[in-house]
């Protein structure tokens, strides 16, 4: 019996225009009212997802943001924070100072960004008032440095032609106790060791007691894969890579055609019981 729903936002939850459709909406409102417990698990920071919980869905939840590294409750309380190493961002920001990619340093709530090309948007949103320029890898190095300052997440992206050599770079990186994971064709995510959206969500199993089985994640990136695949009811979107796929549960329609309600009037119908 399915008794707790955690989606992705980009790429899932939210269509191309980075909203949540009306359908989805009241099915993550009925599937709360009906007493199953709902998570956002994103990549993103802790103020971009709560947003989602303030403008769009209203209901109470978990956020599960920066891949699981910080997980906050119903009640708004923070149940794990698992920033980075300071030495650790210090030794990947040392190896790739003069590599010129896209580097972005992810706070709790802000978002540090540095690009040689001079493009400050991140992979899922524009600029925001959350969002700030570095000019250089050494801005970076010094943000790491501020002790009132916890980085979370060092992301890296490049243009297609140069993802082979962002590959090899990021290969580099693989002796230190990290978490890498892929969230877009060019875009890659380091947190620290053990840190996953999976590790979270065994985290919130223990706490309410529900057990992975009784759990329905949905996804359709890499760093979705290992709770879809260790879900109970691991759903990939239509829209998900093959890998997604490859170990899902079930795959639902697109995030363009509210998969993720489709598949809750489905639970809440009872054909999964």
């Amino acid at each position: 019996m399915i008794k707790f729903i955690g989606t992705d936002l980009d790429g899932t939850l939210l269509n191309s225009y980075s909203k949540v459709s009306a359908k989805n909406v009241q099915a993550i409102r009925d599937a709360v009212n009906s007493g199953i417990v709902f998570a956002i698990c994103s990549g993103r920071t802790l103020h971009s997802v709560n947003k989602y919980f303030v403008k769009d869905l209203k209901v109470s939840g978990y956020r599960v943001v920066l891949n699981g590294a910080v997980v906050v409750n119903a009640n708004g309380k923070m149940v794990i924070d698992r920033p980075l190493d300071r030495d650790i961002v210090a030794e990947i920001l040392k190896r790739a100072e003069f590599s010129k990619f896209k580097i972005v340093l992810d706070g709790l709530n802000d978002t540090y960004i540095y690009d040689p090309n001079h493009n400050w948007n991140t992979y899922f949103e524009g600029m925001s008032r959350h969002h700030y320029k570095a000019h250089s890898v050494q801005d970076l190095m010094k943000l790491n440095n501020q002790e009132d300052l916890n980085i979370y997440k060092v992301c890296f992206s490049c243009p297609p032609k140069r993802l082979a050599e962002l590959q090899k770079k990021l290969e580099s990186f693989t002796a230190l106790p990290i978490t890498i994971s892929r969230s877009g064709s060019n875009y890659f995510e380091i947190n620290g060791q053990d840190i996953t959206k999976l590790s979270a969500l065994q985290h919130i199993s223990e706490l309410e007691k529900i057990p992975m089985t009784d759990f329905m994640c949905f996804g359709d990136y890499g760093n979705d894969l290992e709770m879809v695949k260790e879900a109970g009811y691991g759903v990939a979107m239509e829209n998900a890579i093959k890998n997604v796929k490859d170990v899902a549960w079930k795959t639902t329609l697109t995030n363009n055609e509210d998969g993720v309600a489709k598949m809750i009037k489905r639970v809440l119908a009872k054909e999964f019981d």
